[in-house]
């Protein structure tokens, strides 16, 4: 099987454990509920990213990073010092606005080391980030406790020493965010047109902007897809 094949196939599944079988029926909600359980833990690896890219833009044009927090619905915050008055409106943008398209351009690097094989600088990457985040900006206890279980599953996947392991385990974490920059970025369009005042960072720059939380939504739902569509297209 090709590694083309693989990727898509891992795609359908990141699709399926985070969203469930659809069509499925009632007869089938409990397995539905225990697939996107799981799709859930191993979708806050794209919320991370997300959070990571607020919190690299507070680092560069803010005044530091406080923590990030991650919650078991995927959610997660990362709080951020700016400068206070006129001064810091251009860094409170540019920080509200990072988390989406940072998660979507990771997106993106993953599938090009993912075409190019070098599976294992993904797998010491993603380690070294998951380890920065969980001594340096990780401080909730879910986070915390979550960031240890991520890098136990890899640490026992470097135990094996198994290059398949670490190629396929790649992939899987390649299409879980793939289809989750898309998925969480279309939820945010869709509270952004349905509850403008709870739609997040769209919310967020739409107080600092005075432009339409819709629009932000619409951006960054835009974006997604393009980034996505981008990483797509690397395979063919």
């Amino acid at each position: 099987m090709s590694q083309h094949t693989i990727l898509y196939a891992f795609i359908v599944l990141a699709v399926i454990l985070t969203r469930g079988i659809p069509l499925a029926g009632r007869q089938m909600h409990g397995l539905n509920q225990g697939l996107t359980h799981i799709g859930r833990y191993f979708s806050n690896l794209n919320t991370l990213l997300h959070e990571d890219g607020h919190a690299l833009m507070g680092l560069i044009f803010g005044k530091g990073v406080k923590r990030i927090e991650l919650y078991t619905n995927t959610e997660g915050v990362a709080i951020t010092s700016t400068y206070a008055g006129a001064r810091g409106w251009l860094p409170r943008v540019i920080i509200a606005l990072a988390g989406y398209p940072f998660s979507s351009a990771m997106t993106y690097l993953f599938f090009y080391l993912l075409i190019q094989h070098r599976y294992d600088l993904l797998f010491y990457g993603l380690g070294g980030i998951l380890l920065f985040n969980l001594l340096f900006l990780v401080r909730n206890r879910y986070g915390v406790l979550w960031l240890a279980s991520i890098l136990v599953i890899l640490g026992g996947i470097y135990y094996l020493n198994s290059p398949a392991l670490v190629m396929y385990s790649m992939m899987f974490v390649g299409a879980i965010l793939l289809v989750e920059s898309v998925l969480s970025a279309a939820v945010i369009f869709v509270l952004s047109v349905k509850q403008p005042y709870h739609a997040g960072d769209a919310t967020s720059l739409k107080e600092l902007t005075m432009i339409s939380s819709r629009i932000w939504g619409l951006l960054f739902f835009a974006q997604a897809l393009y980034i996505a569509y981008l990483s797509i297209t690397l395979l063919h």
